[in-house]
């Protein structure tokens, strides 16, 4: 059930977002845009021994490199911080953007590595950490607050493989993006 809403919303994404770039023609876009926040991720704790979900609390990173107007490449990472759980991601993956006059919406779908541990203490461990595989896609929305500052809200879902289980989670973002260089003709003033 839940592979075929991610097949559905992927669909939806390549079906629908191409069809719009036309809209961002003419538009300034930066070359590199650096992103920094807090992080809120419901972790699916239950695989790993715990009775319900757990919210951790942290912060997320990205740097993306503009290849194009619409399309970049993206490095993400993140840490989550909850009771007795921390959790760490890094991934990497394409990302399209629709720019609009002082905003754009973009979407992204990332793999890389997570990171997990548990912080049960037994009489030889102090803990226990489990290294696994990663991915996610999602989006999100950005507003022009200067011309070398955005304000971002952005929503993943989360898919890691650790501990020999899988956790499906939800990752919700907010914070500021920083932007280096230009593609396109800035407006005379």
């Amino acid at each position: 059930m839940l592979c075929k809403r991610a097949a559905i919303f992927i669909f939806m994404i390549v079906s629908v977002v191409p069809t719009l770039s036309s809209l961002s023609a003419g538009q300034v876009a930066p070359q590199w845009e650096f992103f920094g926040g807090y992080s809120y991720v419901r972790f699916d704790a239950p695989p790993l021994g715990y009775p319900s979900w757990t919210n951790l609390n942290g912060f997320n990173g990205e740097v993306t490199y503009n290849i194009t107007h619409n399309f970049g490449v993206t490095a993400d990472g993140s840490g989550g911080y909850g009771s007795m759980i921390t959790a760490y991601n890094y991934m990497i993956g394409p990302q399209y953007s629709l720019r609009k006059d002082k905003s754009m919406y973009f979407a992204h779908a990332f793999i890389g590595k997570a990171e997990n541990t548990v912080g049960i203490t037994t009489l030889i461990k102090s803990g226990f950490e489990s290294v696994g595989r990663a991915f996610a896609f999602g989006g999100g929305y950005d507003r022009d607050l200067t011309p070398r500052f955005t304000f971002r809200v952005m929503g993943d879902y989360l898919h890691t493989n650790t501990f020999g289980t899988t956790q499906t989670d939800v990752r919700v973002s907010t914070g500021l993006v920083f932007h280096i260089g230009h593609f396109g003709r800035r407006p005379k003033l």
